[in-house]
C-alpha cells in the first residue's frame, strides 16, 4: 500500500493536472493512482542470524531486534542459538543460517577451505577473555601455572587460541607445559576450581561479574587481556549471500551498527538486551554488565588494521599452515555502511 505521504503527493499532482490539461488527463492519473495503491508492500526479506552462546558479542543483535532496527531495513530476522562458533560456523556453510554473530577468525579458516566469508561489520574492539584462578591461590602469573590445568570453552575456540598465544609468547609450550581442557567452560569450569580439579579458567566479563556477586572475594583476574586491541567478533555472511541480497546486507549492517551506537548512548536499552540474554540473573548482574558493555561493543562497526592483524597473528600462532588473507578482501563493512 501506498504511504500516506506518497499518497498526499500524488493526489496534488492529480489536482493540478485538472487544472490546464483537463478531465481526461486527470482521470487517466486517478486510475493510475488506484491501481499503485492497490499494490501490496514489499515483502520483507527473511534472514536467520546465528547466535553463539551469551557473551558481548550477541547484545547488539538483540538490541537492534528491541529497537526495531531490522524491520526498519524491511528485514526479518529469526534468530538461531548454538553452544559455540563451531557449530554456527557450519550451518553457515550448510546453509541453515544466513549469517552469524562469531569469532572473526573463522573466516580465516573458511578462507583456506576454499569458503568465501565477509564481515558485514564488526562488533567488538578488545579481546574479551580473563585468565581466573581462586583466590586463595598465590599465583603471580600465567608462567606460575606451568604444569596444571586450564579450561577453555572448546579446542581451537577463541579462548583455546588466545591462551595458547600467550603461553607460546612466555617461550613455554601449551601442549607440554599446560594441560588445557576444553569443557565449555562457565559452571562447567567454576565447578572444576571449586573441586580443585584444575586450576584455571578463561573467563569473561559477564561470567566474571556473575561469579563475583554469587561468591564475592572466592576468584580473581590472574591475566587480564581485555585492553589489547582485537577485533573478535563480527557478523559473517558468506559471499554468495551477500551477492544475491545486496540490499538485505546493506540493511543488517547499517541496523547493527544503528544498535551498537544506541549501546553507547541508552543505558535503559542496553539493560533491556542484557535482560533478553540473561533472563535468569540478577537486576544487580543486569545493570553491572549494561554500565561496561560500551566499553566492550564497538562504537562504529569497524574491523581496525590493528585489530585484525592481531586475530591473524593469533590464531597463525596456533594453525601456522594456515594462509594469511588480506583484510581488503574480507571487510565489507565500509562499503556496505557507504562510508
Amino acid at each position: 500500500m501506498l504511504s500516506i505521504p506518497v499518497f498526499s503527493r500524488l493526489l496534488a499532482r492529480v489536482q493540478a493536472v485538472s487544472r490546464p490539461t483537463g478531465r481526461a488527463a486527470a482521470q487517466a492519473l486517478l486510475l493510475a493512482l488506484a491501481a499503485s495503491a492497490a499494490l501490496p508492500a514489499a515483502a520483507q526479506t527473511k534472514v536467520k542470524i546465528g547466535l553463539i552462546g551469551t557473551n558481548e558479542s550477541q547484545l547488539p543483535i538483540v538490541v537492534a531486534i528491541d529497537q526495531g532496527l531490522f524491520k526498519a531495513e524491511n528485514i526479518d530476522v529469526e534468530t538461531v542459538n548454538f553452544r559455540g562458533g563451531g557449530v554456527a560456523v557450519q550451518a553457515l556453510v550448510g546453509g541453515s543460517v544466513d549469517l552469524a554473530a562469531f569469532a572473526t577468525d573463522h573466516v580465516l579458516r573458511l578462507s583456506n577451505r576454499g569458503v568465501q566469508a565477509r564481515y558485514l561489520v564488526g562488533i567488538d574492539r578488545y579481546i574479551t577473555h580473563i585468565l581466573v584462578v581462586p583466590s586463595n591461590k598465590d599465583y603471580k602469573s600465567l608462567a606460575d601455572l606451568r604444569g596444571g590445568k586450564i579450561v577453555v570453552s572448546a579446542p581451537g575456540s577463541y579462548s583455546d587460541n588466545v591462551l595458547r598465544w600467550t603461553i607460546k609468547g612466555l617461550g613455554l609450550d601449551p601442549d607440554k607445559d599446560f594441560t588445557i581442557i576444553g569443557t565449555g567452560g562457565g559452571a562447567a569450569g567454576r565447578a572444576g576450581l571449586d573441586s580443585g580439579q584444575v586450576d584455571a579458567i578463561m573467563s569473561t566479563t559477564p561470567d566474571f561479574i556473575n561469579d563475583e556477586l554469587e561468591s564475592p572475594g572466592k576468584y580473581r583476574i590472574l591475566y587480564d587481556w581485555r585492553k589489547i586491541p582485537h577485533s573478535g567478533q563480527a557478523v559473517v555472511a558468506k559471499k554468495d549471500w551477500i551477492d544475491d541480497h545486496p540490499e538485505a546486507a546493506k540493511g543488517i549492517a547499517r541496523a547493527v551498527l544503528k544498535a551498537e551506537q544506541i549501546i553507547q548512548t541508552d543505558p535503559a536499552a542496553v539493560e533491556r538486551g542484557v535482560r533478553t540474554l540473561f533472563p535468569e540473573r540478577s537486576d544487580v548482574f543486569v545493570k553491572q554488565f549494561a554500565a561496561v558493555a560500551p566499553n566492550i561493543i564497538s562504537p562504529d562497526g569497524r574491523i581496525s588494521e590493528s585489530g585484525f592483524l592481531k586475530m591473524v597473528e593469533i590464531l597463525r600462532s596456533v594453525e601456522p599452515d594456515l594462509e594469511p588473507i588480506d583484510q581488503a578482501d574480507v571487510d565489507l563493512t565500509n562499503t556496505l555502511l557507504e562510508r
